[in-house]
């Protein structure tokens, strides 16, 4: 079986400084979102900022934007950050 048809090893990602189990070997702008805010649905009032930290070298920190995504690491941190415009 090569690499590629093997499934990810789950890995423990810190989202808002709480714990949650991922299986994925990326993770997207959106899943994070919801990871942060379950069940929210977005809206035109509000606003995500995501940043994270602890990731694979080249890529130990940055920031994701709507449609984009970064591979995870193991205790790899997001903080995800709403902001409603009124």
């Amino acid at each position: 079986m090569s690499q590629d048809n093997q499934k990810p090893k789950p890995v423990t990602v810190i989202v808002n400084a709480r714990p949650h189990t991922w299986e994925a070997k990326d993770i997207t702008y959106e899943q994070a979102v919801e990871l942060a805010y379950p069940g929210q649905q977005p809206n035109d009032q509000d606003t995500y900022t995501v940043r994270y930290s602890r990731g694979h070298n080249g890529h130990g920190t940055g920031s994701l934007t709507a449609s984009h995504s970064v591979r995870v690491k193991k205790e790899m941190v997001f903080d995800v950050y709403r902001t409603s415009r009124s």
